[in-house]
This record gives C-alpha cells, structure tokens and sequence, in this order.
C-alpha cells in the first residue's frame, strides 16, 4: 500500500511515539531531586534511587516521608514534575522522518493527551513547538473521543488522513472509526503503556504496525 503524500494529512501521538516517555520521566525525576536537594539540603537523588531499588511505586510520597514533611506536599512536587523543562530529544531517524512529511505531505500535526503546559514544554525541547497540535486539556476530550480527530478533518476538506500511536487500548479506534489509515509502533521494551492484545477488539487494532517509525516511509509516496 502506498500513501500519496500531496494528498495526506499525517498525524502523530507525541508520548512514546516521536520520543520515549521514559526519558521524560527520567528528567523529571532528576528535575525534582535537584530542586529539592537544593531547597531541604538532603541528598534526594541518593534517596529516590533507594526508593526505586527497593520497587516504591508512590515516590513522591516515599520522598516526603524521606523529607518528613506532610503527605500534602507531594502534590507540589508532582508540579515541579509537571513543570519541569524536560531533557528529552528526538533520534535523528525521528527528525529524519518528521522532516520528509513536512516537505511532502499536504499537512502535519501531533494530537496527544495530556497537560497543556507539559505537552506544550515537551513539544519546545523536541524542537516540536511549531507544529500545529491538539492537546486533550485544551479541547476537553481524550482519546477515544473523536472530536480532535473529526476538527482535523474539517481543517483539510478533501484530504487523506493518517494517524501514528502506540497505544492500542485509546489511539486508534476513532480514527479507524473515520475511515483514517493507522500505524502502530511497536514497544522496544521501553514504553510507559502496555502493547498486550490479548483484552483489545478488532475495531481498536491498527491497520498496519511499525518496528521504527522510519519505516513509516515505505508506505509513502
């Protein structure tokens, strides 16, 4: 199958699709314990390194404790998390792809869920900001939802679509739904949601998955 780019809108998810949402939780995490060291004046790297390696799912929470300061203040920590500037890139096989579709296709966008203030900080460190987007926050829909699908649509009458996810269980039921061609990458190891089949229906399935997102381009023209 080939996709005639003159033609197509291409669509990506942001979180473990163009970067690895674990990379931004990585930053986060080192953003926190900095902001934190250098605040109470106790190492809280050495402490959330503990934390992990003894399998604490609620850091934050274990980090307060470790601080000895009330449980309501992990919910300012969890802001600094939110907020923080992220270390995060895209691979050059990444940049190499968005690339080509911006100099060929008939459109681009990222449609993702989230936060507006962290989608948006995510999208300035990758280099990303430019590029039209809908944020479930900014719309009041997530995924499933179909509305941000459908506004896309109304934006390019006429045009071809194509979405690019990783989570099966939300990413592509609507646009399948709409008649759009999806893609999804397959997990490397490293993804935040899980890729198992086994509780998902037909309807929510890709049409097609991707090893790397290069490959992306075999189906385009």
């Amino acid at each position: 199958m080939k996709i005639k780019l003159a033609e197509a809108i291409i669509v990506f998810d942001l979180d473990d699709t163009l970067y690895k949402e674990a990379d931004y939780h990585s930053s986060g995490v080192r953003a926190v314990a900095n902001k934190l060291t250098h605040l109470f004046g106790i190492d809280v790297e050495a402490s959330l390194e503990d934390l992990i390696i003894n399998g604490e799912r609620d850091l934050w929470g274990g980090i307060c404790r470790r601080l000895n300061v009330p449980a309501s203040v992990k919910e300012s920590i969890l802001w600094e998390y939110r907020l923080h500037s992220p270390n995060i890139q895209l691979t050059s096989e990444v940049k190499d792809v968005i690339s080509f579709v911006r100099q060929y296709a008939a459109g681009i966008a990222i449609l993702t869920d989230g936060r507006a203030i962290t989608q948006r900080t995510k999208l300035l460190a990758l280099g990303l900001a430019g590029m039209p987007v809908y944020i479930s926050e900014e719309f009041g829909a997530s995924k499933p939802h179909p509305a941000r699908f459908k506004l896309i649509e109304q934006s390019y009458p006429g045009k071809h679509f194509v979405y690019v996810g990783d989570n099966p269980k939300k990413d592509f039921v609507a646009p399948n739904g709409l008649g759009w061609i999806t893609f999804c990458l397959l997990d490397d190891g490293r993804n935040i949601h899980s890729q198992d089949l086994s509780q998902i229906e037909k309807d929510y399935l890709p049409h097609f998955w991707l090893a790397d997102l290069k490959d992306l381009q075999t189906f385009l023209c």
